[in-house]
């Protein structure tokens, strides 16, 4: 592979906890535990992606995002350095805050995400991570800022790859938007609740690329994979986790750093993608209780 996998989207710090009740207006939801590592945790899609990236072997997988000249910035930064991950297409934005969510997890197992994106409106690339997507073997978009993202889609050379990571946000991905990642794209990775807005965006595109690989993962069920007409079920074992947030992107990232090692055969793709992201729930399979 040449010239590296860059990542593009939103960064996050994560602070996770564990509630026990479903949060209601006018009623105290009290936290239970604050995992370990986890008051903050990296978090955002380019950093699950890079980290699986990083974990798979690929030395020069870079996330093109944006955080704040501050401490969680500093943070940020640290973690991803920790996991193997350049950081050279990272932008200190002035002024700004590093991005923050807070996810809070019920005893039923849904949560509630709170996002602070700290961030001005209107992002756009910086030279240096302009010339990151240029110089790219490999381009994964995720969810991120609808400038940045086309901006990024524009410097992309006519010889890489594209991996579209799917996030339903109309917000972010406007269906032309939407539409264009469907025509361009090498390989897609979508959840089955992200089914109907792929769908859309393949009526709406332009043609598609010959051997698009289309990967829908089912949770505990496995994925489906498509190309070129054929499709394959890929098991996986199921795995029942308090915390599955960024497996998804875990998943893509091992099945992009298969395919950009030269893997064509199917079901290693997606095999490939079942261990990343079983790698990652694993490791929160030993909750040490941080709270009170």
């Amino acid at each position: 592979m040449t010239g590296g996998i860059a990542i593009i989207g939103y960064a996050s710090l994560d602070h996770v906890a564990m509630l026990d009740s479903v949060p209601r207006p006018g009623r105290t939801s009290t936290i239970l535990a604050r995992p370990q590592n986890a008051w903050p945790r990296l978090g955002g899609s380019p950093a699950y992606v890079a980290s699986a990236l990083a974990a798979a072997g690929v030395a020069d997988a870079k996330p093109v995002s944006w955080i704040g000249a501050d401490e969680a910035g500093d943070a940020y930064l640290e973690q991803l350095r920790g996991r193997g991950v350049l950081v050279d297409a990272m932008a200190r934005v002035p002024g700004a805050r590093t991005p923050i969510a807070v996810l809070a997890y019920d005893p039923d197992g849904g949560c509630a995400c709170l996002y602070d994106p700290g961030m001005p409106k209107d992002l756009d690339l910086t030279a240096a991570q302009r010339d990151a997507v240029a110089g790219a073997g490999w381009l994964c978009v995720t969810i991120g800022p609808t400038r940045a993202t086309l901006a990024a889609l524009d410097a992309l050379g006519p010889a890489a790859r594209l991996a579209w990571v799917v996030k339903d946000d109309p917000r972010a991905l406007p269906p032309e938007l939407a539409a264009r990642l469907a025509a361009r794209a090498d390989v897609i990775c979508h959840s089955r609740a992200e089914r109907g807005f792929v769908e859309a965006a393949f009526r709406a595109a332009a043609g598609a690329r010959p051997g698009r690989v289309v990967i829908e993962t089912l949770g505990g069920e496995g994925a489906v994979v498509t190309r070129d007409g054929t499709t394959l079920t890929v098991p996986t074992l199921p795995f029942e986790t308090p915390d599955p947030t960024g497996a998804g992107d875990t998943f893509a990232g091992g099945a992009i750093a298969a395919l950009a090692g030269g893997e064509t055969d199917l079901a290693a793709v997606v095999g490939a993608g079942h261990r990343a992201a079983a790698t990652l729930l694993r490791s929160r399979l030993f909750p040490t209780d941080e709270s009170a």
